[in-house]
C-alpha cells in the first residue's frame, strides 16, 4: 500500500454515498491509495463515442508553485508513455465497431502519440480554490491568447497544479475525495473539443504523480469525454455495463515503464483481450 493519500479512503466513499443520496451523478475518479485494489472481473463495451487516436500530449503546470519533481520530470514521463508498449496496449480499443446501444462507431484507431511540449501559464483565474468549469475555461483562454496550442481531436492538455490549490469537482474536493480525473469540455462530441486530464497535488511525490497520470492519460485515450453515474452512453466510448473505464479496474496494480537507463511506475490497466488487469512492464520507444 502506497503510504499517501490514505485518509482519502473513507471520505471518497461517504462522498459518493452522499452524492447518490442528494441526487448528484457519481464520478469515476482515481481514488485513494488504501481503496486502490482490482475491482471484479468485467468486461469493456463500447458506447459509440470517439477516443483520441494518435495523441498529441500537451503538459501544463498551472503557475510557478508546481512541485519542482513533477516540473522536471512529468513531460520526458509522458514523452515516454506516450511512444511505449503501454500505448500499444490501448490500440485494442478502436471504434471501427458498433456499439452496444446500437450508435455507429467513429472508425478510429488508436496508434502511439507524442509530446507536443510543456509550458508554465499564468493563470488568468488566481483563486485557490478552482472547479473543474474554471479550469475549463482557463485552457480555452490561455489558447486563445497563444499561451496554449491551439486544440485539435487528438490534443490532450494534462494539468498539474501546485500542493496549495484544491480543486472541485460537482460537490467533491481534491486530496479528500479524489487525486485526480480527465474530462472534456464541451462535453458533447464536437469540433472544439478540449480533451484534460486534472492532477492535483496530494504530497505522494513523483511516483504518485506518475501512476495517476498513466490512469488518467490511458483513459482520457479510450473515453475522452466521459459521463458521470453508472449508468454509460452515448458520447461515451469504452466502459464497463455499470460506467468504469479501464484504469478504474486495476487501481493498485502497478508495473514498469522504461525508457533508456529511467525507470518510471505506472498504473495497469484493462487488457480486453485477456478480459482481466494487464500484467506485465512496458518499454520506450
Amino acid at each position: 500500500m502506497r503510504p499517501t493519500l490514505i485518509a482519502v479512503a473513507a471520505a471518497l466513499a461517504a462522498a459518493s454515498a452522499q452524492a447518490r443520496a442528494e441526487g448528484r451523478p457519481a464520478y469515476h475518479l482515481y481514488r485513494a491509495p488504501s481503496q486502490a485494489h482490482p475491482r471484479a472481473a468485467s468486461t469493456m463495451e463500447y458506447f459509440g463515442g470517439p477516443v483520441i487516436g494518435t495523441v498529441k500530449v500537451e503538459v501544463v503546470f498551472w503557475g510557478k508553485n508546481v512541485a519542482k519533481p513533477t516540473v522536471n520530470g512529468i513531460a520526458p514521463f509522458l514523452k515516454s508513455l506516450a511512444d511505449s508498449t503501454f500505448a500499444d496496449l490501448l490500440s485494442q480499443y478502436a471504434t471501427n465497431l458498433t456499439g452496444v446501444n446500437g450508435h455507429k462507431g467513429t472508425n478510429q484507431k488508436i496508434k502511439r502519440g507524442t509530446l507536443l511540449g510543456h509550458v508554465q501559464i499564468t493563470p488568468k483565474n488566481t483563486s485557490l480554490t478552482v472547479s473543474d468549469a474554471a479550469i475549463g475555461s482557463e485552457i480555452v483562454h490561455q489558447i486563445t491568447i497563444g499561451k496554449l496550442p491551439r486544440q485539435s481531436p487528438n490534443t490532450l492538455y494534462m494539468i498539474y497544479f501546485p500542493a496549495d490549490i484544491t480543486i472541485t469537482l460537482d460537490g467533491s474536493t481534491s486530496c479528500v475525495a479524489f487525486g485526480g480525473y480527465h474530462e472534456a469540455t464541451p462535453g458533447n462530441p464536437a469540433k472544439n473539443n478540449i480533451f484534460y486530464g486534472v492532477m492535483p497535488d496530494c504530497g505522494g511525490g513523483f511516483v504518485e504523480q506518475t501512476i495517476v497520470t498513466s490512469h488518467e492519460f490511458a483513459e482520457a485515450v479510450t473515453d475522452p469525454i466521459p459521463t458521470p453515474g453508472s449508468n454509460p452512453a452515448y458520447p461515451q466510448a469504452w466502459n464497463t455495463s455499470d460506467g468504469f473505464e479501464i484504469g478504474d479496474l486495476c487501481e493498485g496494480l502497478d508495473a514498469t515503464l522504461t525508457s533508456g537507463k529511467t525507470a518510471y511506475t505506472v498504473q495497469e490497466v484493462f487488457d480486453k483481450k485477456t478480459n482481466a488487469c494487464a500484467t506485465g512492464n512496458y518499454t520506450s520507444p
